[in-house]
This record gives structure tokens, sequence and C-alpha cells, in this order.
């Protein structure tokens, strides 16, 4: 095994690690805010302790067949699905870092590992917060706030994790307020958009939660990416939202799995659909002018259709 191969697989392992102890916190978090998360654990159903070997992520699982080794009772594929995302979210962020850092093994340096720490961070905070959400309908604050702040001096301690200006400035200073930008962009736009939809459906259209964890969002990646998140979180929501309501009659929905969906696009993809967005889309509307109206029609329908299965979801 070469090196490279060699580091891809312990970030692999990481990632899986990261994961099994997310699911104690997707767990217990909204249950008791205030209890210790890194307590021994113990099994949901008879409550004996866990030994540590049955306890490895992934591996446990399959070789258990999805049984406690303890009582026999069934085991949810929700904890070795968790491990395996954060897995491959791990994998993806050293073969592809967004900030475009990449360990070398011959040329040791702190700035990518520092970045690969801090984006690890925000996707393990991303995927507890999908899975939160889709149990609870809530962003815990201790999450999202804590999510913006690492943000920000994950922002300061690495020059461009979120980007940067075209300034003539320190880089450091050019991070940090590139940074508090997407942070202050992503809370602000989904803040008005909640506001224009409290008062056009006179409801609460969308919670407080999204808001803070779209802020999060915009600290990590940028104002540009916070409005990626954004388009690209309604978009999905409105599909899969009408097709999760046609086909088992459920209105309940929640915006944050889909404002994690669009995150993770604009963390790994941003350039690329950025690019597509100010140069291969402009370029196609000169030829092509009903496409601006199209974009316009599915941005908004994508918000409309997503609030009233939001407002309909929390009148159930």
């Amino acid at each position: 095994m070469n090196q490279d191969t060699a580091w891809l697989a312990g970030a692999t392992l990481l990632g899986a690690t990261i994961g099994s102890y997310l699911n104690v916190v997707i767990y217990r978090l909204p249950l008791d805010p205030g209890q210790p998360l890194g307590r021994r654990s113990v099994c949901p159903a008879c409550k004996v302790p866990i030994p540590w070997y049955w306890n490895v992520p992934i591996l446990s699982w399959l070789l258990l067949r999805g049984k406690a080794r303890c009582c026999g009772a069934k085991i949810s594929l929700r904890y070795p699905l968790v491990e395996a995302i954060t897995a491959v979210l791990f994998a993806l962020l050293w073969l592809h870092p967004p900030s475009g850092m990449q360990v070398q093994a011959a040329a040791f340096a702190w700035a990518p590992l520092l970045a690969f720490a801090f984006h690890g961070f925000f996707v393990a905070n991303v995927v507890a917060n999908t899975f939160i959400d889709i149990d609870h309908r809530i962003l815990p604050d201790v999450l999202t706030i804590s999510c913006m702040v690492v943000g920000v001096i994950g922002a300061l301690l690495v020059p461009g994790l979120a980007g940067s200006f075209p300034l003539e400035m320190s880089p450091a200073a050019n991070s940090l307020m590139f940074s508090l930008c997407g942070l202050a962009t992503g809370a602000g736009i989904t803040w008005a958009v909640r506001a224009v939809g409290t008062i056009a459906f006179r409801k609460e259209a969308m919670g407080l939660g999204d808001v803070k964890f779209m802020g999060a969002i915009g600290a990590f990646v940028g104002w540009d990416g916070a409005l990626l998140t954004l388009l690209l979180g309604s978009v999905l929501g409105a599909v899969f939202g009408t097709v999760h309501r046609l086909r088992s009659g459920d209105s309940l929905i929640c915006f944050g799995p889909f404002l994690a969906g669009g995150a993770l696009l604009a963390l790994f993809a941003r350039k690329e659909l950025l690019e597509f967005f100010t140069v291969t889309l402009p370029t196609l509307q000169q030829t092509r002018p009903w496409l601006s109206w199209l974009m316009l029609v599915v941005a908004a329908s994508s918000l409309v259709v997503l609030f009233i299965l939001i407002r309909r979801g929390r009148r159930t």
C-alpha cells in the first residue's frame, strides 16, 4: 500500500469513526441537550452496555446481522448508514479538498491538515443536523451556532477556507471577511425569505433553526456558496417533498436535509456550479432568452411549493 492509499484509508476510517459518534449525538442530543455525550453506549432496547468490539463502525452491524448481541433486538439500518455517509464524505474531503490544498506526504504542511479538520467538522455537523431534523423537526442551536463560530475561526486560521475577495489586503483578514459575509448572507437571505413567506401565508413559513443553519453554512462556503445552497436546497426540497407527498400522502417535511444537500453540493462543486450559472448559462441565454424566465419560474415555484409543504406539515 502506497502512502496516498494509506492516507485515504485513514481519512475514510476516521470518517466512519466520527459517524459512529454522530449516531450518539443524533440519538441523545434532542432528548436531553444537557446530558454528556461521551458516556458509554448502551443497547437502546435492554440498556446493557455495548462492548467496544461490538461497536466497530459498519463492521459490527454486518457481523451481528442487524441484531443486538445482548437481547436480539433489531438494530436500525440508520446506524451503519450514518457511519457510511460520513466515511464517504471524509474520503471526498481527502481526495477533492474544497480548499484546494491537498496534503502531500513528501512535503508536510499544517494548512492542508487544518483545512481538512475544519471541513471535517462542517460535514459532520451537517450530517448530525440532517438526521436530527428528520427525527425531531429541529436544528439544535448547539450545533448550528458552534458551526458558525468554528467556520469563522477556521477562515481566520486557514486563509481561503471559505473563499476570498479579489482585494489587496491581508489573506487572513480577507478570508475572515469572506466567511463573515457568507454567514450574514446565509442567515440574512433565509430570514428575509422566511419573513416574506410568513406574511404571504399568515403563518410561520420556516423555523429560525433554518436561518441559523444557513448562517453556519455560509460561514464555511461564503456568500456565493450560501446563495447556491439556498437555491439548490429549495429545488431539492420542492421536488422530493412533492414526490413524497404524492406517494405517501404525508405532509410533514423539514427543510434542513435539503439545505444540507445543497450545502454539500456547494462545498464540493462550488467552482463548477458558479461557472455554470455565471458563464455557461448566460451564454446559452444569449441565444435562448426564454431560459432566464425558466430559471426564475423554477426558483420561485420551488420556494412556493416548499412553503406550502412545510406549512401543511406543521398544520398537520
